[in-house]
């Protein structure tokens, strides 16, 4: 149960920055260790490119920070998918084809998924559990249909505003980069006489830098982008097969004797 839970709250957003931080960190170090002892070369382009030469290479340390902390936060996510679609494999509701559900037995279904305390944050058992919870109290499959509805739209809703830091991060990247274009710039003009006077290698590198932000930011802009549609494609496929799955082996197979209609 503590190994769950610890799952489930394993996307806290400093955490993932920690995390991030120390994966940069070493990043960066295995990347120095390569061009400086590895190929001997520590002024390779890809190393320069990658801003391994400090203070150069600051804004691609920091884009790389970002996107390590969002690609931490979106493997949280995933492994919460995992552990979600689990739930789904449980056999809590009968697949049979001819199979119906009495009042009784969902009464029953009720008290059961109450007492699995180790899947009580689970969309699929929060769901079921409230549309059994609503139809024990007025028998009605209309408004316990209504419930499973109304549940999956808070959850579709709860599932986007989870995104907020994770989008604020794809957007900061290529701005990041952006400011290192213009610190380039800025300090390739400020070199203007030297290349005046025929000595353009404070230009050059000045531009270089300029250029280097502006590719790095954007090539990890175009790998965190997709990664985020593909995860929230997959939460919401989630929750929509969720949907189908209780509309189809619950709500469609219940049936209540006519003694106990209103």
């Amino acid at each position: 149960m503590g190994t769950i839970k610890s799952r489930i709250k394993s996307g806290n957003e400093i955490d993932a920055f920690v995390i991030a931080g120390i994966v940069t960190l070493l990043l960066y170090g295995a990347l120095w260790i390569l061009f400086t002892y590895g190929l001997g070369n520590p002024s390779h382009r890809i190393y320069i490119l990658l801003g391994g030469q400090w203070p150069e290479g600051i804004i691609q340390f920091i884009t790389m920070l970002a996107f390590c902390w969002a690609i931490i936060m979106l493997g949280a996510k995933k492994r919460k998918l995992k552990w979600e679609s689990g739930a789904l494999k449980l056999d809590l509701l009968p697949e049979d084809e001819h199979r119906v559900l009495l009042p009784d037995y969902i009464n029953e279904l009720r008290i059961s998924l109450t007492e699995r305390k180790e899947w009580q944050e689970s969309i699929f058992i929060k769901t079921l559990h409230r549309a059994c919870t609503k139809f024990r109290a007025n028998k009605s499959t209309q408004e316990t249909m209504d419930v499973v509805k109304v549940q999956s739209e808070m959850d579709l809703n709860f599932m986007e505003s989870s995104y907020g830091i994770i989008r604020y991060l794809a957007w900061s990247i290529p701005s990041i980069g952006f400011i290192g274009t213009v610190i380039g710039i800025s300090g390739a003009l400020e070199n203007a006489d030297e290349a005046v006077a025929g000595d353009i290698s404070a230009v050059t590198s000045m531009l270089g830098t300029a250029f280097d932000t502006t590719l790095v930011s954007l090539f990890l802009s175009l790998l965190l982008m997709f990664q985020i549609h593909r995860v929230q494609q997959r939460e919401e496929i989630l929750i929509i097969s969720i949907q189908d799955y209780i509309m189809e082996h619950f709500i469609n197979r219940i049936y209540v004797p006519k003694e106990d209609r209103d």
